[in-house]
């Protein structure tokens, strides 16, 4: 029963970090990271153009760091589970905009400030509705 719970932990965080990130970088903020990132990054026909394979990984690293540092913490108690996610997105999202602020000359203030903002907020979802899955399906 623990591994299926598990399972259905990771999809539900995986399936948010998609879906938000998605309007967030494709609907919300789009103008915004095709600016800052045009110099540095893969472009196709004037859009970001991602390795998927890659970020894939990525959303599923976010996803175990909230399965492996939230959940326990957060014991079902969604406002617990935001706090503790809140808090790893700061240092996920901290450690590499501000490594990118530090080494690339493009890297811009602006952007690393609005991509932890973007962090914090993101991981504090994804956080608090698994932790809210968990304490339903316990």
């Amino acid at each position: 029963m623990m591994l299926l719970r598990d399972v259905t932990l990771l999809l539900v965080a995986l399936a948010m970090f998609v879906i938000l990130d998605g309007v967030w970088l494709g609907v919300l903020m789009r103008r915004f990271y095709r600016q800052q990132l045009a110099p540095i990054a893969r472009m196709s026909s004037g859009r970001l153009a991602p390795l998927w394979p890659i970020a894939a990984l990525v959303y599923l690293s976010l996803a175990l760091g909230v399965l492996a540092l939230v959940v326990p913490r957060a014991a079902g108690v969604a406002a617990a589970g935001a706090r503790w996610g809140a808090l790893l997105g700061l240092v996920v999202y901290g450690f590499y905009n501000f490594t990118n602020y530090a080494t690339l000359a493009a890297w811009t203030g602006a952007m690393t400030l609005v991509d932890i903002a973007w962090g914090i907020v993101a991981c504090g979802a994804v956080a608090s509705a698994v932790t809210a899955v968990d304490g339903w399906i316990r």
